[in-house]
């Protein structure tokens, strides 16, 4: 059973284990060559684990010895693709750089989007309240033809969108609303100008797919029921 854990931390650890650094706890329970296993590394190792493997490493002393075990094996791995150049191999640099150029974007992406929300919610969210039972009925009596086509031409009624997070949407709804409002007033007092021959020409790229770490701005969700189905 032991044999079969370990080559499953083994494929699971070999993935996330970029080298062995530094951590919090900088006790070292091995020296693999100049390098250092420490128990942060260890550590740091085990939020990979499945819950049953995590437990088995966590009392059973042999199970813990061959996971670290595991760690050296792989460190030697490294040590010894460095030592015969891979690391310098101009295929091996280009993935690196073009890994790092995606790392940074998204890093750049999620700055911005945590810096657009904590804006939001500090001029917005203190004046939205939930939406009444009366504002959620008066929604749904003016949009009744799209949430039935919503689900497929088939009626709902007012208890059945409820129970599918209707409520939840006129709140995300109101939210946006606000959001616009609040920009309407930004814009009014920027200056901006538009390419307009740089966005025809954009056109052509919209087709493509999308990149990884696209920027997602995401308003403050409320804390209700789930959207209702169909709505967007």
């Amino acid at each position: 059973m032991m044999s079969r854990m370990t080559a499953a931390a083994v494929a699971i650890i070999a993935l996330s284990l970029a080298g062995c650094t530094k951590g919090t706890d900088s006790a070292v329970i091995a020296k693999v060559n100049n390098a250092k296993i420490t128990s942060a590394d260890f550590k740091k190792q085990l939020d990979e684990l499945q819950p049953q493997m995590l437990q088995a490493v966590a009392t059973d002393p042999k199970a813990r010895k061959e996971f670290l075990d595991d760690l050296i094996g792989i460190e030697l791995v490294l040590q010894e693709a460095r030592r015969q150049g891979l690391d310098k191999d101009a295929e091996f640099k280009k993935k690196q750089d073009a890994r790092k150029k995606e790392l940074e974007q998204r890093l750049q992406d999620a700055t911005k989007n945590d810096l657009f929300n904590a804006l939001l919610k500090k001029e917005l969210m203190d004046k939205i309240k939930e939406p009444t039972d009366a504002e959620v009925k008066a929604y749904y009596d003016s949009h009744r033809e799209e949430i039935k086509k919503a689900a497929g031409g088939k009626d709902i009624t007012l208890k059945q969108a409820e129970a599918q997070g209707l409520k939840r949407y006129v709140f995300q709804m109101k939210q946006r609303e606000a959001y616009l409002e609040f920009s309407k007033g930004l814009k009014e007092k920027a200056k901006i100008t538009v390419d307009d021959k740089a966005l025809e020409t954009l056109a052509s790229d919209l087709s493509k797919p999308a990149q990884s770490g696209t920027l997602q701005l995401n308003l403050p969700e409320a804390k209700t029921e789930k959207k209702a189905e169909g709505t967007k």
